[in-house]
């Protein structure tokens, strides 16, 4: 595999060993420690469009990778459009274009903070909300773009030449470079060498480029999509769902999102795969192009033969709620030390998992913080607010409604679990006895980290 850069900038490496335990009772000492008490960010990015060879970075031991689409974008990650390809960066309502031979990484993603570090070429940022205390930014080699309202902004950086172009098609920025604040507004360009921090051109934008041209396109969905009547804007990845099912309104559920053209044999989180990500541990990569919102919050349910998605906000908060991401709302089967058990009664160990349902606690086993575990659940869990504690890991917990069901659990070997492989190409047959006695406990935790140096796996076919 070509690995064409160093790492990304910034780059602080956790051990996986620090960032999964804290839900495991094998491991009760790493969950009294600071990465397990602290909560991970509630915002997430999602890499929602790629058009040619992208690579991705995530952390060290994975090196840089092809990309895959649904890959969720946090903080020290980094992202580069090989050649002629192209990539998009959702944020909630806020999307970042990057084409020719574009390179940046993700410094800062947190509630209100959005921060990018452009390495080359060419970026566009459309954000179209901006509310007051919230910071969006862009740096290029000392320079650093500051977002002062909605609009289109977009920053050519030549790595060789080391000049930046700074084009404001609509909104205002500030450019702070070489200690000098330079106010550019709407429609106009600012051109300066960043190696010796002057400017070379300022003037009126005088061409639009076909990245301009793209980004608009996808920005008059958002303005026309179906989804965003039901879903917060702020909802990374709700846009996808637009043309890819329909809204019903159920008793108790609200809207309920239904996909078209599924396979037969479709269910919740069985056509995708796990991967290691942190800080939050085993997260789920789903294949489908709406494949991001629907398993990464909410709860899915089965009625009248088909499975729906109920994404949990309440109608009243939809246009302004800010969700919190989850790695996956899923149950595992299980011992309290380990998600691997035997549903054959003898060897090979399998890994078995399961969408929760409306009303069902999702626990994380990567924090302990009982507030982020409340918004969390907030919408999906009408008593949210009335969660005091963690379950003890090492207690039965009760039977969720699709833990004994056979058409809504997937399984697959634990070896290949841990290879990261996709989990429709390596199934395991469940019977029923099996699945009627499969271990279910409190927090239905994960398994634990892969092993350190295990190599790169290949993204699913």
């Amino acid at each position: 595999m070509t690995r064409p850069f160093g790492p990304p900038p910034l780059l602080k490496r956790r051990t996986a060993v620090q960032l999964l335990t804290a839900g495991l009772a094998g491991l009760a000492t790493a969950a009294r420690s600071a990465e397990a008490d602290a909560a991970p960010p509630g915002r997430i990015g999602q890499l929602s469009v790629m058009g040619g060879a992208v690579q991705a970075w995530t952390d060290r031991a994975s090196g840089w990778q092809d990309a895959e689409l649904n890959l969720p974008v946090s903080a020290g990650m980094g992202l580069a459009a090989m050649g002629g390809g192209r990539f998009e960066v959702r944020v909630g309502s806020t999307a970042v274009h990057v084409a020719q031979a574009g390179r940046i990484t993700v410094t800062e993603l947190a509630e209100g903070r959005l921060s990018i570090d452009l390495a080359q070429g060419a970026l566009l940022m459309r954000v179209r909300a901006l509310s007051a205390g919230e910071y969006f930014g862009i740096t290029c080699e000392g320079a650093r773009l500051m977002i002062l309202a909605p609009g289109f902004y977009r920053l050519n950086h030549g790595a060789r030449e080391r000049r930046l172009a700074v084009r404001v098609l609509e909104g205002q920025a500030r450019l702070n470079l070489n200690q000098q604040d330079l106010p550019i507004g709407t429609n106009q360009r600012l051109v300066a060498d960043t190696r010796t921090g002057t400017v070379l051109q300022q003037g009126p934008v005088e061409e639009r480029s076909a990245l301009d041209e793209f980004a608009e396109n996808r920005d008059r969905r958002v303005d026309n999509s179906v989804a965003l009547r039901y879903l917060p804007a702020e909802m990374t990845g709700a846009q996808a769902l637009d043309g890819q099912g329909s809204w019903q309104a159920k008793p108790g559920q609200g809207p309920v999102w239904f996909p078209d053209r599924l396979p037969p044999d479709w269910a919740p989180y069985r056509f995708g795969r796990w991967r290691w990500m942190a800080p939050w541990g085993w997260t789920w990569l789903d294949i489908a192009p709406w494949g991001f919102a629907p398993f990464h919050y909410g709860r899915w349910l089965f009625q009248g033969g088909r499975w729906g998605w109920a994404p949990g906000v309440p109608a009243a908060t939809a246009g302004t709620a800010k969700p919190v991401y989850a790695p996956a709302l899923v149950g595992f089967y299980g011992s309290p030390d380990t998600a691997a058990w035997f549903p054959g009664g003898a060897a090979p160990a399998a890994v078995g998992w399961y969408p929760l349902a409306p009303e069902e606690v999702y626990w994380p086993a990567y924090t302990t913080q009982i507030d982020y575990v409340r918004a969390l659940n907030a919408g999906s869990v009408s008593d949210a607010g009335a969660i005091r504690a963690f379950p003890p890991a090492n207690t039965p917990g009760p039977a969720h409604r699709y833990a004994r069901t056979a058409f809504a659990a997937t399984a697959m070997p634990e070896a290949a679990f841990m290879a990261m492989l996709p989990a429709a190409d390596h199934p395991l047959a469940l019977p029923p006895s099996a699945l009627a006695q499969a271990p279910l406990w409190a927090r239905r935790a994960p398994p634990p980290a892969p092993p350190e140096g295990s190599p790169p796996p290949a993204p699913p076919r």
